[in-house]
């Protein structure tokens, strides 16, 4: 279909930055180390700083000290690298992200932090000034030889100005990194770097990047590798690309805004692949240069974005153009507004989809362009809990914070704790349980089938920086919540391991919100590590997911009774199982954006849809799967199935789309096939029609990262789990539907 062209005015508001909810400092506590009182750092920006915060990592988080380092307010000048080796669960925290500064004055081009197998880290509320001469703030670069990996890190309100790079991943392995409300000012090489195959999984929330030569890149300084994607972020006048992609892989840019920026991104891929979703992006330039200029076969989708560029005709928006190549490339580009009256978009020599775009004449947008606030630090009692109390104990204390009706802050000083029976969190009870690090672990004691954290509806409490462990005997949180409009779970680096059953259970809602961020689940090798029951009804509650990580799961997703789940952005790999999922009964399944990596030789299928009834949308993934298919057979004329933009890379041996049904409700579409010569266009197969394509893509271009919350009063259930490691229980994670 033709971009049509609108003579009227149109006023276009940034993206929505809202989080499911908001997010708060808490701290500090007396069990955490204090930089200036135990180290005698002065912080007083003329005195070497250097030897008292090196002395301090090198305690963190080994016996007899905290896992968590605060850092008072001060400028704290540091003349050589600071190192930190083989350590896990632990914390760098500063008192104020504008305040608490480590400010570079050693030589030039040297690093500000070394981290080598740190995982499971923190790090918060800190500027690294880089002084004009250092290369990197931080960077994580394992080097293959010491114990852990630099994976399950986070980075919050952090500041990363007048440097090279601000996050510097290594060569070897740095995976699951969040960053969340970081600015990144002047960074004359790029924001964040990713310089390594396994430098996976890297989500970036609410970010700021201003003047920087790159944004975030996977071939600036150097050409390197890794996948990120990039969420409600604003890019201002970077002078090379917001973003700019070198090595292949699937990446996402979503609800993001740019502004004066010399191109909003940029990838070098000539012959190989990147599936790309680019979605609800506002691009505002006043230059003459593409938004997007693009050297990869694709597919790249572009759905719902905003372009208000110069209108010269110099030069297209979109350019995904590989003129050295061939075949060409693949484009699709649904939804999305113009201001340019021609030369929206080019894709020579290769297909492209484009449905319901728009030009309009006199195109304006009025973004917020200001850096997202920073989490402000909470005001609430506190109540402080230690290992050398009984399960009985803590609960009293738990049961009088409740009485009190205040939100009332619970610390798990760090530690193990033995945990016989359940600790039970009432009704209503405004409650923060919170770790130090994740160094504040339960362990289950009790007899089989116990639950370590009830919560009951509606339920209101918050659990933070925790590490519960089921012992193979408990579910370790259970939540009974009893599904009224405006109710909602949100989870925020949630991590589940080795659940027996599952990992996650949901069941029986049709009115709460659910919403996951950067969600992890792994090793439900036994089990079905998802598992979705629905309410019986068409209108089941929406399981969101946006962003993640599984592996080695028996069975990754299940659905029934016509449960629902989106997933954006979500990595799979699995080493001893054939299997991806195995669709039964009936729901609706969406996953748009990610990988399946599996080296299992067996030829039975990584997707197998079969007696399904409803829709499933598989977009812009890659399927690293060598003799693997997608089996679809829709027995009983219910099912729909579209596979948009996906990259099949395996060998010539391979048939990658197994369709045994005689019902014409599936499309094929823009889908490639790498066999290790590059990327060849397979053919397109089914519905092919505008009509289908929408309907099929209804749901994803409806859920946005940047969506608001339900409304919500006094009698609903707000409960946040955010950065919890929980593992071997029954059911990890089992919310249940209240009788």
């Amino acid at each position: 279909m033709p971009i049509r062209y609108f003579l009227i005015y149109l006023l276009v508001s940034s993206p929505v930055f809202v989080q499911a909810q908001p997010d708060l400092f808490f701290g500090p506590f007396n069990s955490w180390a204090n930089l200036k009182q135990q180290y005698h750092a002065l912080g007083d920006g003329k005195h070497d700083d250097t030897r008292s915060i090196q002395q301090a990592l090198d305690d963190l988080g080994t016996d007899g000290h905290s896992p968590v380092l605060y850092i008072p307010a001060g400028t704290y000048r540091i003349t050589a690298t600071l190192k930190m080796q083989t350590r896990k669960d632990i914390a760098i925290i500063g008192e104020n992200p504008e305040t608490t500064i480590i400010k570079w004055d050693g030589n030039p081009g040297m690093k500000m932090f070394a981290l080598n197998g740190v995982s499971y880290s923190e790090y918060s509320r800190i500027t690294w000034d880089g002084n004009n001469k250092a290369l990197a703030a931080f960077a994580h670069e394992w080097d293959g030889k010491v114990r852990y990996a630099n994976s399950g890190t986070q980075h919050n309100d952090e500041i990363f100005k007048n440097i090279q790079v601000g996050l510097l991943s290594g060569a070897n392995m740095d995976a699951e990194f969040t960053i969340r409300r970081c600015r990144f000012y002047n960074c004359t090489s790029t924001g964040i770097s990713l310089q390594g195959y396994n430098a996976l999984d890297w989500w970036v929330w609410d970010c700021y990047f201003e003047n920087c030569k790159n944004g975030a890149s996977n071939s600036v300084p150097k050409n390197g590798a890794g996948n990120f994607h990039v969420y409600r972020s604003t890019f201002k006048n970077s002078i090379d690309a917001d973003v700019s992609l070198g090595n292949s892989e699937f990446f996402s840019l979503r609800d993001n805004v740019s502004y004066n920026s010399k191109y909003f991104i940029t990838a070098w891929q000539w012959s190989n692949s990147s599936p790309l979703t680019i979605q609800g992006n506002t691009i505002i330039s006043n230059k003459n240069d593409k938004a997007a200029y693009l050297f990869t076969k694709g597919n790249v989708l572009f759905m719902d974005n905003t372009f208000i560029t110069a209108d010269s005709g110099k030069d297209y928006v979109i350019d995904n153009s590989d003129d050295y190549q061939t075949p060409g490339a693949d484009l699709t580009v649904i939804g999305n507004v113009f201001k340019a009256k021609q030369k929206t978009y080019r894709t020579p020599g290769g297909r492209a989809i484009a449905i319901d775009n728009k030009m309009v004449a006199d195109l304006k947008a009025t973004p917020n362009l200001d850096p997202k606030p920073f989490a402000q630090p909470a005001n609430y009692p506190v109540v402080e809990v230690n290992n050398r109390m009984t399960v009985d104990e803590i609960q009293l204390m738990i049961d009088k914070a409740a009485t009190t009706k205040k939100k009332t802050v619970i610390h798990f000083n760090y530690g193990s704790y033995n945990i016989p029976k359940t600790l039970h969190i009432a009704a209503n009870a405004e409650l923060i349980l919170l770790g130090d690090g994740l160094a504040s672990v339960l362990n289950w004691l009790g007899n089989a089938n116990g639950t370590i954290i009830e919560i009951d509806a509606p339920a209101k409490a918050r659990l933070q920086n925790l590490y519960l462990n089921g012992n193979l005997k408990a579910d370790c949180i259970k939540i009974n919540d009893d599904d009224k409009n405006g109710n909602s779970i949100y989870g925020d680096e949630v991590m589940l391991y080795h659940g027996v059953e599952t990992n996650l259970l949901v069941n029986g809602f049709s009115k709460t919100d659910f919403r996951f961020d950067d969600f992890q689940h792994n090793y439900c090798n036994t089990g079905t590590s998802i598992k979705l029951i629905g309410a019986n009804d068409n209108n089941a509650s929406l399981l969101k997911i946006f962003g993640g990580e599984s592996s080695n799961d028996g069975n990754s997703y299940s659905l029934s009774k016509g449960s629902r789940i989106l997933l954006f952005d979500v990595w799979y790999e699995n080493s001893n199982i054939s299997r991806f999922i195995k669709l039964r009964d009936k729901g609706e399944f969406i996953l748009n954006g990610g990988k399946i990596a599996n080296v299992n030789q067996s030829r039975a299928p990584f997707i197998d849809i079969d007696s399904f009834s409803g829709k499933i949308t598989l977009s812009e993934i890659i399927f690293n799967q060598p003799k693997k298919t997608l089996h679809f057979n829709d027995r009983y004329g219910s099912a729909s199935l579209l596979a948009l933009g996906n990259l099949s890379w395996t060998d010539s041996t391979n048939v990658f789309f197994d369709n045994q049904s005689k019902n014409k409700n599936f499309a094929m579409i823009n889908n490639r096939q790498n066999t290790g010569k590059g990327s060849y266009p397979l053919a397109n197969l089914g519905d092919t029609s505008n009509s289908f394509i929408l309907k099929m893509l209804a749901t994803m271009r409806q859920t946005r990262v940047s969506e608001k919350p339900k409304t919500a009063d006094k009698t609903n259930s707000h409960l946040v789990l955010q950065r919890l490691m929980i593992e071997s229980g029954i059911n990890n994670l089992r919310i249940e539907r209240s009788k």
